[in-house]
């Protein structure tokens, strides 16, 4: 192998990946359908694919039509922004919010941008809308707080207008971005310009290496300033970085309190001449607005490439690598081709032989690994299967808040400590799967044996039966069961029904209620590891 290799190197030639093998196609109908829809598909479209694979891509293509597109690409890209945390440093005093539904309100404001992601994806609208768009996403929480013409009365998510003179600049010029990345006098505003330069450029100034004058003392503001215009180290970065800063003064507040951080501020926006000393400009172009650095990154190059690079990285749960060049290449072309607009990006990766990769076998670039769910896609699958919404008495997500809930215990990210959901379980996101899944699962078999005229997952049995007066109608439920939570065939004499009925007998003998021993068997097959991994 070894003397294969430098033969190879000596003759300058590459040796050729290993060949991708790619997921049967009901795995690859599970996965896409949990990654656009946050659901795992119906048993129509699983036995629709079953009987004809080549209804695969036709089946996959409706899920861009699903109202649910939107929430996922929103989910997706929480990542992204960071926006999702319940650490603002805001006041809120002013508002009067019920501490019940605090929670609530902040998940709101981290939805601002991510919302406005989700709409751009469903409905077909380019990229460029995100950083120029007069228009934003909100609710009626938000509205109560944030100067909108949203309309009175209604509720719910409805894209809507800023009323306070802001420009038109997409998510550049929303609250929630700048609520969450704030400026202190002395950084004036260059974390905001990173942030706008990591999220929309994949330029993060962070991650550069900076060599410069170890003598310069950092505690002398002067001495610092100085720095900024002349030592080289520094003005590699503060060349670029401090001219796209200049852009956000409109943003400046002199204080955290309601009734000045709601608004954007047209008259500070040449705050730059105080705290900055360097006008507004896009990499040697001058600018005078924050529509004018919308317009600037719309017309980027680097712009739809970054979205490329977001969107691939979010779809295989594995950072982008040289390998992956000619891909990215690719999908690309297809955003452009597409109109630019995000579901023929998303296209594009799903169509991937890297995304379509049935195993990880540690070939950088061409395999994708099982992926585990989030704390979202987890409710949202086991909301899906059985109508129960893991929430507390006022209605809060339990799985998308710490402060009421166990976000971070379950694997997600709080957009401050943890910037990534997990990628491995650990004890308290199996702990928690396991209250979610005792829960969910003795909701729908109650909801089932109540009601067996529109059953959710119990349409084989009547609660009735035991292994000696029903077992062909136990059997066939397991085996329906696994068909609907994991796209497996089990066969009726297989070690899976055998398994199941072996808990349920286990279980009915504790105090013979067959509705707690089906709950109880439910309740483990959404602990199975199958499950959790998709």
């Amino acid at each position: 192998m070894v003397t294969a290799l430098l033969a190879a190197c000596t003759e300058n030639v590459e040796p050729a990946p290993e060949a991708i093998v790619p997921l049967d196609p009901i795995d690859l109908l599970v996965r896409a359908s949990l990654d656009l829809r946050g659901a795992r598909p119906s048993v129509a479209e699983l036995e629709a694919v079953e009987a004809d694979p080549e209804q695969l891509e036709a089946t996959i293509e409706t899920f861009y039509a699903d109202p649910r597109f939107a929430t996922r690409v929103a989910d997706l890209f929480a990542e992204v922004f960071l926006t999702r945390t319940e650490s603002y440093l805001v006041s809120f005093a002013a508002y009067d919010i019920d501490e019940f539904v605090f929670a609530d309100v902040l998940r709101s404001v981290g939805d601002e941008p991510l919302r406005v992601v989700g709409q751009v994806a469903a409905n077909d609208l380019p990229i460029t809308d995100l950083v120029t768009a007069d228009w934003t996403m909100a609710n009626e929480m938000l509205a109560a707080m944030w100067p909108l013409d949203y309309p009175a009365g209604e509720t719910g998510w409805k894209q809507v207008h800023y009323t306070d003179g802001r420009p038109a600049a997409g998510i550049l010029a929303s609250n929630a971005l700048w609520w969450r990345y704030q400026s202190t006098e002395s950084n004036a505003n260059r974390k905001r310009a990173n942030t706008a330069s990591r999220i929309f450029l994949c330029n993060d100034y962070l991650v550069r290496p900076i060599e410069f004058d170890r003598n310069i003392n950092l505690l002398d503001e002067a001495a610092v300033d100085d720095a900024l215009r002349s030592d080289p180290g520094c003005l590699n970065c503060h060349t670029s970085l401090d001219p796209l800063a200049a852009y956000f003064f409109g943003f400046w507040w002199y204080e955290n309190g309601s009734s000045e951080i709601a608004q954007y501020h047209p008259s500070r926006e040449r705050n730059w001449e105080t705290y900055l000393g360097t006008p507004p400009a896009y990499y040697g172009t001058p600018g005078s607005s924050l529509a004018d650095l919308g317009t600037s990154i719309a017309a980027d190059n680097r712009f739809p490439e970054c979205m490329v690079q977001h969107v691939t990285e979010l779809l295989l749960r594995r950072d982008v690598e040289l390998l992956d060049a000619d891909r990215l290449t690719e999908h690309r072309d297809a955003l452009i081709d597409g109109g630019l607009t995000l579901s023929s990006l998303f296209r594009s990766v799903i169509a991937s032989p890297e995304y379509r990769a049935a195993t990880d076998d540690g070939l950088p670039g061409t395999q994708v690994p099982l992926k585990m769910v989030t704390p979202a896609l987890l409710g949202s699958q086991v909301e899906d299967l059985t109508g129960f919404a893991w929430k507390n008495l006022e209605g809060g997500d339990l799985l998308q808040t710490d402060a009421m809930g166990f976000l971070t215990l379950a694997g997600g990210a709080d957009g401050v400590y943890a910037v990534e959901h997990a990628t491995a379980p650990n004890t308290t996101l199996v702990l928690v799967q396991e209250r979610l899944a005792e829960a969910a699962a003795d909701y729908v078999v109650k909801a089932d044996a109540d009601d067996p005229s529109h059953p959710r997952l119990f349409s084989k049995v009547t609660f009735t039966e035991t292994p000696e007066t029903g077992a062909a109608a136990m059997t066939a439920q397991i085996q329906e069961l696994h068909f609907r939570l994991f796209g497996n065939r089990v066969a009726a004499d297989g070690p899976e029904v055998e398994s199941n009925l072996a808990l349920w007998s286990d279980l009915y003998a504790v105090d013979a209620d067959p509705i707690a021993a089906w709950a109880g068997v439910l309740s483990a097959l959404f602990r199975d590891p199958d499950f959790l991994f998709y």
